[in-house]
């Protein structure tokens, strides 16, 4: 239940704030929202992280779709702890936001922008989010494994 309750956050959150960036700024534009640290940068990329691989869109469609199928496959099977299905929920749920733009538009919009960083958008973050909690919930899942083993 957590897993679809995140996922489903992750992806109306990522989603909202596109259309609402993409109907409010014109393509490039920037604006500051917390002067010298963060902007909002309105911009398309047609590659994954880094705009890197630029037009593999059939390529990263494929692969969110084979990654999401999975684990929520997994997740129904498994039954998780609530972390984990949370961690899930959050991986998921970035991969079905930009999944839904590479689908609609054959780009994923981005505006989170911090000027020494590459611009991002909601689903980015929740992947990173996500990736660093999956490690530190694994690492802490084989101590406490070691400790009681």
């Amino acid at each position: 239940m957590y897993y679809w309750i995140i996922l489903a956050l992750v992806i109306l959150l990522d989603q909202s704030s596109k259309w609402w960036v993409s109907s409010t700024f014109f393509m490039g534009e920037s604006r500051p929202v917390i002067d010298g640290i963060l902007w909002l940068t309105y911009v398309h990329n047609q590659g994954a992280a880094f705009s890197i691989l630029p037009g593999k869109t059939a390529f990263f469609v494929i692969a969110s779709i084979i990654v999401i199928t999975g684990v929520s496959i997994w997740v129904l099977r498994s039954r998780p702890p609530i972390r984990l299905a949370m961690i899930l929920g959050l991986l998921s749920g970035g991969a079905a936001g930009n999944l839904v733009d590479r689908l609609r538009f054959s780009h994923v919009i981005d505006f989170l922008d911090l000027h020494w960083w590459p611009v991002f958008n909601f689903a980015d973050m929740s992947i990173v989010v996500g990736s660093i909690f999956l490690v530190w919930y694994v690492f802490m899942l084989e101590r406490s494994e070691k400790l009681n083993g």
